[in-house]
Parts: C-alpha cells; sequence; structure tokens
C-alpha cells in the first residue's frame, strides 16, 4: 500500500520526528510509505544534524517549490501569525497539478492547514486522507495569541478559526488525536470518527541513578510566542537556591531567546539557569538523563519531551489532561498538577528535589511504561489505523 504523510513544513521541534519516525516505521512494517512537504525551509538545512536521526532514509517530496513561478513568487506569511501563509491556500488549486490519479492509498494530514492541499487531492485525484491534528484551531488561537496583537482581531478570527476546522474535518476518513485531551470539544463540531494515536520515543538501554545526576530541572522545547519559558523563572526562584534550571531547544523567533536572557538578567538568575541550543536524539537522553526532574508547565495535545524524559528513568511533571498523562499515573510516574497554578506545581517539584530516593522509584516506573510506547508501538497502532480506513 501506497501511503504519503503530509506535512505543510518541517520546522524546528517535534516535526521531524511526527513525519520521519513514522515513515519509518511503516517502511519497516512493509508499507511503501514516504512524505510530502508543501514547503522546504531553511531549518532544513540549519539543523541537519538534529532532524538527521529522524528523516534519514525517508523519501521526501516537496510540492510548492515545483508551482509556478508565478505562483511562487505570491507567498507571504500572513502577517500576526506563526505559521499560516499564503502557500496553505495556493496548494488547492496548484498541488493536484503535481500527483497523479489515485498515486497514493492514502494520505495522512498533519495539522488542519495541510488539509487545503489533502482535500483537493481528494476532490480532484481520488486519494482518501486522514487529519492527524494536536489541537482544535479556537484552541490555538487563545493559547498561542491571547496577549498579541492578533487578540485585538479574535472577533473576526474565532469564527475563521471554526470555519478551518470544519473544512480540515469534513472530508477527513477520521481524526487522529494525541490523547483524550480535545475528545469533548471534537465531539461537539464533527461527526469524524477519532483514533488515538500517541507519539512514540526512544528509550536508551541503561538508566542513570540519581546518585549521579544533578539537583536540576530540566525543561527544551519549540519555544514561541505562546510558548515561552520565563514561567519557569517563577518556579525556579521559588526552589532552593543550590537547585538549577536547564533550558534548551529551538526559538521561533530568534528575539525571544534575547527577550528570555533579558529576563534572567533583571531577575538575577544567570547564575542558576543553564541555557542550551536544539537537542538531538543523543543529547535528549544525555540532558534528561543528568537531572532530578523534566517539568512542562503548558497544557499539551501530547507532550513529547515528557515521554521522551520518563524513557529515561526521570519523573515528570506537566498539567493534568495534557495527552501524554493518558500513559501515566499521578504519583507514580510524576506528577500531574492542575495547569496555571503555579503553587501546586512548586509543590510537586520540591517534593521531588527533596526526596532522591522516590524521584528515582517514580523515574524507574516511568520509564518501564515508556518502554510500551515507543517508535515502532506508534507505527503498529497506525497501521492498524490506516488498515481500518484505506479502501483497498
Amino acid at each position: 500500500m501506497k501511503v504519503a504523510i503530509l506535512a505543510d513544513e518541517i520546522v524546528p521541534g517535534s516535526a521531524p520526528k511526527i513525519l520521519g519516525q513514522p515513515i519509518q516505521g511503516l517502511r519497516r512494517l512493509g508499507y511503501d510509505a514516504s512524505g510530502l512537504v508543501l514547503v522546504r525551509k531553511e531549518a532544513e538545512t540549519r539543523y541537519a544534524g538534529v532532524f538527521r536521526r529522524h528523516l534519514e532514509g525517508v523519501p521526501l517530496r516537496y510540492l510548492f517549490e515545483n508551482f509556478p513561478p508565478w505562483v511562487r513568487a505570491l507567498d507571504f506569511k500572513f502577517p500576526g501569525f506563526s505559521f499560516f501563509s499564503s502557500h496553505h491556500l495556493l496548494a488547492y488549486p496548484f498541488a493536484p497539478r503535481l500527483v497523479g490519479e489515485g498515486e497514493y492509498d492514502l494520505i495522512v494530514a498533519q495539522c488542519q492547514y495541510s488539509t487545503f492541499t489533502a482535500r483537493a487531492l481528494k476532490a480532484r485525484r481520488g486519494i482518501p486522507y486522514l487529519l492527524l491534528m494536536w489541537d482544535p484551531s479556537p484552541y490555538t488561537l487563545e493559547k498561542v495569541y491571547t496577549g498579541t496583537p492578533l487578540q485585538a482581531l479574535f472577533p473576526i478570527l474565532r469564527p475563521l478559526t471554526r470555519a478551518l476546522d470544519r473544512f480540515a474535518f469534513r472530508e477527513a476518513e477520521a481524526l487522529i488525536v494525541s490523547g483524550r485531551l480535545h475528545h469533548e470539544r471534537l465531539r461537539k463540531v464533527t461527526d469524524r470518527p477519532l483514533e488515538n494515536l500517541y507519539p512514540g520515543c526512544v528509550v536508551p538501554d541503561s538508566h542513570v541513578p540519581f546518585s549521579r545526576r544533578e539537583k536540576a530541572v530540566l525543561t527544551y522545547d519549540r519555544w514561541d510566542i505562546g510558548n515561552r519559558p520565563e514561567p519557569f523563572l517563577d518556579v525556579l526562584e521559588a526552589l532552593d537556591p543550590s537547585v538549577r534550571l536547564i533550558v534548551g531547544g529551538f526559538w521561533h523567533p530568534a528575539r525571544l531567546k534575547d527577550e528570555f536572557t533579558a529576563s534572567l538578567r533583571r531577575r538575577g538568575l544567570n547564575g542558576r539557569v543553564e541555557l542550551l541550543g536544539p537537542f538531538d536524539e543523543d543529547e535528549i537522553i544525555r540532558q534528561c538523563s543528568r537531572a532530578y526532574l523534566h517539568l512542562h508547565l503548558n497544557e499539551e495535545a501530547f507532550g513529547m519531551q515528557t515521554l521522551e524524559a520518563a524513557a529515561c528513568g526521570t519523573p515528570i511533571v506537566i498539567p493534568a489532561g495534557s495527552g501524554v498523562t493518558d500513559l501515566f499515573r499521578d504519583g507514580v510516574h510524576g506528577f500531574f498538577p492542575p495547569k496555571n497554578r503555579l503553587p501546586e506545581t512548586v509543590e510537586r517539584v520540591k517534593s521531588l528535589l527533596s526526596d532522591p530516593a522516590r524521584a528515582e522509584a517514580m523515574g524507574r516506573a516511568a520509564r518501564e511504561e515508556a518502554r510500551k510506547h515507543d517508535w515502532d508501538a506508534h507505527a503498529r497502532r497506525l497501521a492498524e489505523i490506516i488498515e481500518k480506513y484505506s479502501r483497498r
């Protein structure tokens, strides 16, 4: 069976994993799987070393660069948005010119923006699609753009985000989600079937005992306008001065890093924060195996970093309801305090830092649970969904 996983672009963060690892896994299972990517971005070259493990050997086909030159000249990012661009809309009339009738048996479209391409290929080339999504668009609007200049346009944008989701959902064979967080919201707006598919992780061969770890809190992510690391400084200020914070990841846009370092200076926390760059898979394992705990403050549709930390035997702290909490138990593998509740979060972090034996027991238990959710397990579950909705 020929399966394409469709992404609008490969951005820093989890995107290379979510595109490349399923394709690699499906190919190991005997599928003729490949990637369809709407636009090629410079991040693929800039972070080639970070992306390599996930995209190595993955057949990728880029669509937009084969559009007519005058169409490519029309491309621009809509002001105020992180990713929404004219190429998403231009793909609807032009992408089908590059894909043959029935060239793929099924497309797995990643995120709502990619469905401008997926719906066009279904309508004009007869190729069905599944939609793999993280968050409903109205939820993303409120979460990411509250407090930005776009908030003034929320009365206009809210109905547009609902329309975008209706457009994305209507022709999908099913919606693939990464946990139960949005089930209730989605069931109110669509009758499409919902299928859970949890991202995978790499489980290292060995576990680093806590006697060799630092009293440090680790967090890493793609930091952006809706996910800034400054709130971690509020947690750090409430902890013993001997505790350090390790911050890694990508910055989008880059100015956010400058703003964060300025905040460190203003608050006198420079000496307690170690600021690192993007992590490849080996660095993820090194850093997760170095810290006492992994902390994530945002409620997430899933939370891949949390699963990766658990795989390294590191206890996890993430808001209750995040998709990854479907896989773990509060008080057994880590703690899941209510979102946006700093006192409860600080209390859970302190309890782990002050009791190394408990932290290690939780970490070991989390590691055993994470073993069940590696990338091979992810590929097997995706194959089940593909078989269920394919039209062979």
